[in-house]
């Protein structure tokens, strides 16, 4: 069975020798065509198949065309590792294991190693060895990350650097909008968050999240909550009185606590945020922190990784 029948819910014959094999690979919402891409895509779709994929409706994804589009063009490094992080956090969305995942990510492997005809000269993917160890890596982070996200999300405490999670600050704020309500005061003019920022490499930021939530809880030892938003973000729910001078002591502490520390590379930053006036606006506050976060450079990058390459045609002279 093809990609397409389960896409159409039909089956179809195989196709007469010389046909065009590119509509089995296409199915209805799929943006991208083409024989090189389609014919990627279906047989990482067979090869999936023959490994074991248990449910096969559910491997065709928006991810799926992105990483056929990144490894035919060529390109490799960021946006390579983008597109598999991001296959990979689609798989972990949609429940999908990470065996399964990793079993896919060798039927990627199998697809292209034996690539002929439409996909180019045949290549070697680069999966064995200390190459494939890399590409593995980046993978299981990209799954762990949604999926040990969604964990994070429904439970009072991060389980990565026990500093509180989003979730609790989320109810922490809703008890803060309930209490100023009740006593006819604004939350925007009394509280306020201060957010500290670290750029750090994907697999080695707990130790620096942990650093930097010890060295708030040094400057913020009143009660005020300190909490885990995002993959490298710390934010602490404080009043706004004299809040400006304790934002310049907690830089100078954090500073001096993370010179040099394994994993970070940049100067962390902490800065003021103003709460919105009503409770509703907060959701969009946290998601604009989140996605404000700078891009994680990581120390596994996919150097050297063998890819068909499609030549560019050339008008004929």
């Amino acid at each position: 069975m093809t990609l397409a029948d389960e896409r159409t819910d039909e089956v179809v014959d195989t196709p007469a020798v010389g046909a065009d094999p590119a509509p089995l690979a296409r199915g209805a919402g799929v943006g991208r065509s083409g024989p090189a891409h389609d014919a990627l895509k279906e047989r990482w779709f067979a090869c999936s198949n023959a490994l074991g994929w248990s449910v096969a409706s559910e491997w065709p994804d928006p991810a799926v065309d992105d990483v056929c589009d990144v490894v035919l063009s060529g390109r490799v490094g960021p946006p390579l590792e983008q597109a598999l992080t991001r296959w990979a956090g689609a798989r972990a969305a949609a429940g999908i294991g990470l065996d399964e995942t990793l079993s896919d990510l060798a039927a990627l492997h199998t697809a292209v190693s034996g690539a002929l005809g439409d996909l180019g000269e045949r290549r070697r993917l680069g999966l064995p060895g200390a190459e494939g160890s890399r590409l593995v890596r980046v993978v299981s982070l990209g799954w762990t990350d949604v999926a040990c996200g969604d964990l994070t999300d429904a439970a009072a405490l991060d389980p990565l650097s026990g500093l509180a999670s989003a979730r609790y600050l989320r109810t922490r704020l809703a008890e803060v909008y309930r209490e100023a309500r009740a006593h006819g005061t604004s939350v925007s003019e009394r509280t306020a968050l201060v957010v500290v920022t670290l750029q750090v490499a994907g697999w080695s930021r707990v130790a620096p999240l942990t650093v930097a939530g010890d060295a708030a809880a040094v400057v913020f030892d009143a009660g005020e909550t300190i909490a885990v938003v995002g993959r490298s973000t710390v934010v602490v729910l404080a009043p706004r009185e004299g809040l400006a001078g304790r934002v310049r002591v907690l830089r100078g502490l954090l500073a001096r606590r993370l010179a040099g520390a394994s994993g970070v590379l940049g100067a962390p930053s902490a800065r003021i945020v103003a709460l919105p006036a009503a409770i509703d606006g907060v959701g969009d506050v946290l998601a604009k922190l989140r996605d404000a976060e700078p891009a994680v450079p990581r120390r596994d990058r996919i150097l050297g990784f063998d890819v068909p390459v499609i030549a560019p045609e050339h008008d004929a002279d």
